[in-house]
């Protein structure tokens, strides 16, 4: 779970699950401003990924759009879930690099 950089308290998963679609995300306990961690951001962004790769195991098996539906939403549904224990905190914004 994630822990605010500020003042050191960690988050609980349903906090986190409610930041998660806001830009701004502000700790539930001091109320500062919080940023993702660049480390944070590229293991989400490599979790996205995930149901990319699906696509040519798709092609391959020619499955109908319905089975592809059946496969991604609950895939992206157990994603979303793991989000609140890959995501870290920083004070500030840092960049990918």
């Amino acid at each position: 779970m994630p822990t605010c950089q500020n003042c050191g308290k960690k988050w609980t998963w349903k906090q986190t699950v409610k930041t998660l679609f806001r830009l701004k995300k502000c700790c539930p306990y001091c109320g500062k401003k919080q940023y993702e961690s660049a480390s944070s951001r590229r293991r989400t962004s490599a979790f996205l990924l995930i149901p990319l790769v699906l696509l040519p195991i798709n092609a391959w098996f020619e499955f109908s759009v319905g089975m592809v539906l059946l496969l991604a939403i609950p895939l992206y549904i157990i994603l979303l879930g793991l989000y609140p224990f890959i995501l870290k905190l920083s004070n500030e914004m840092e960049p990918y690099w």
